[in-house]
C-alpha cells in the first residue's frame, strides 16, 4: 500500500513540477540553441515575450506531453534504484550514501528520459506548422525513420554524464536541508524550500553539460561529431560563457518546480493518511529508510523532473 501510494504521489508531484516550470524549460532550450552569431533573444524576458507573441501560450508548453508521458516510469525507476541503493549501503545515513544512492538512481533513469528529452526539446524548437509533428511519439517515429536508433538516443551518453552528479546533489542537498533530530513532523514550508534549493543546486553543478546535451539533441544532421566535439566548436565560436546560456531561466524555474512537486506530494499522502516526514529515532535505521523513500517521492522528476 505505502509502495503504492509513494508512486501515486510521484506522479502526480512530477506532473505538478512540470505543469509549473515548462515554460521556463522552453526558454532555456531556445536560449541553449540559439546561434551566437545571429542571437534571436536578447536574454529570458526577451525569449519568454518573443515566444509568447508569436504562439501564444501553446508555444510555450510545446512539446510537454513527451515529459509527462514519461514521468510515471522515471519516478519509479528513480525511487526503485534510490530506495534499494540507500538501504543496502553499510552506512544509510552517511551523506556519502544519499549522493551514491541518487546518482545511482539518475544513471539508472538516463535511458528512458534520454529519448523523452530529445523528443522534448525537437519538439520546443519546431516552429508552429513546421512537419506537422503533433506529439512525442511521432516525433521520436519520425527520428527513428530519418536516423534510426542511434537517432533516438542521440545524447544518451551525456546525459549519463549529467543525471549522475545531478541526482547526486539533488538527493544529498535535500537530506542536509530536512536532517533532524526533531520528532516532530517537518512542515509543508520546510519541505518547500528544500525542495526548490535542492534543485537549484542540482542544476547550477549540471547546466554546462545540459547545453551541450541540448545542442547534440537538437541536430538532426550531424553537425558534432560527440559531447567534446561539441564543447569544443561551441567554446570555440562563442566562448565559455555559451555554457551558461539560459541559467537564469533555468533556477528561476528549479525553485518553484521542486516546490510544487514536493507541495502535492506532500498533501496527497497526508490526504490519503500517510504521515510523511516523521522524524525516527536514530537507532532505528530500517524505519528511517522506509520513511526517508516515502519522503523522496517529489524529488525524482527535475530534471526535472527534469532534473526535476
Amino acid at each position: 500500500m505505502a509502495c503504492s501510494l509513494d508512486f501515486f504521489a510521484g506522479c502526480l508531484g512530477g506532473c505538478a513540477g512540470i505543469m509549473v516550470g515548462y515554460p521556463l524549460d522552453t526558454v532555456k532550450v531556445h536560449m541553449q540553441t540559439q546561434d551566437c552569431r545571429n542571437p534571436k533573444y536578447r536574454g529570458t524576458w526577451d525569449c519568454l515575450r518573443t515566444i509568447f507573441a508569436k504562439e501564444s501560450v501553446s508555444g510555450l508548453y510545446k512539446g510537454m506531453t513527451s515529459p509527462i508521458a514519461g514521468v510515471a516510469v522515471v519516478n519509479a525507476i528513480v525511487f526503485g534504484v534510490y530506495g534499494y541503493t540507500q538501504r543496502n549501503l553499510s552506512d544509510p545515513d552517511r551523506m556519502s550514501s544519499y549522493f551514491l544512492a541518487g546518482a545511482s538512481a539518475g544513471i539508472a533513469q538516463t535511458p528512458v528520459s534520454s529519448p523523452i528529452e530529445l523528443a522534448k526539446t525537437r519538439l520546443q524548437l519546431q516552429s508552429t506548422g513546421q512537419g506537422n509533428v503533433q506529439g512525442p511519439m511521432q516525433c521520436l517515429r519520425n527520428v527513428y525513420r530519418q536516423e534510426g536508433y542511434r537517432g533516438v538516443f542521440k545524447g544518451l551518453g551525456i546525459t549519463f554524464l549529467r543525471e549522475g552528479p545531478s541526482y547526486g546533489v539533488y538527493f544529498v542537498t535535500y537530506e542536509m536541508l530536512t536532517k533532524t533530530s526533531s520528532k516532530q513532523p517537518i512542515s509543508t514550508l520546510h519541505m518547500l524550500l528544500a525542495g526548490g534549493f535542492a534543485g537549484t543546486a542540482s542544476w547550477v553543478i549540471s547546466y554546462p553539460i545540459d547545453v551541450i546535451k541540448s545542442r547534440i539533441q537538437a541536430e538532426s544532421s550531424n553537425r558534432y561529431s560527440g559531447a567534446l566535439d561539441c564543447l569544443r566548436k561551441s567554446v570555440r565560436a562563442e566562448g565559455y560563457s555559451c555554457l551558461y546560456r539560459g541559467l537564469n531561466s533555468t533556477i528561476l524555474r528549479a525553485f518553484p518546480t521542486n516546490a510544487a512537486t514536493f507541495a502535492v506530494v506532500t498533501w496527497t499522502i497526508r490526504l490519503l493518511g500517510e504521515q510523511p516526514n516523521e522524524a525516527p529515532k536514530a537507532e532505528d535505521v530500517v524505519s528511517r529508510t522506509t520513511i526517508q523513500t516515502k519522503n523522496r517521492t517529489a524529488t525524482g522528476y527535475e530534471s526535472f523532473f527534469s532534473p526535476f
